[in-house]
């Protein structure tokens, strides 16, 4: 199936919202890793070593 563009929208405009919607998800997974790392280092090496 073919996807049309929004009616209305340039060929410009098109291009600045897929690089908008890309740098959003950078920035997105950039928190989801910072968010992890400070979990990781929270926690530190104890983590490891709890009882199942």
């Amino acid at each position: 199936m073919d996807q049309k563009p929004p009616s209305g929208l340039t060929p410009e405009e098109q291009k600045r919202r897929r690089n908008r919607s890309v740098a959003l998800a950078l920035v997105l997974g950039a928190l989801v890793l910072i968010f992890y790392v400070v979990t990781m280092a929270k926690f530190g090496p104890q983590i490891l070593q709890r009882p199942l």
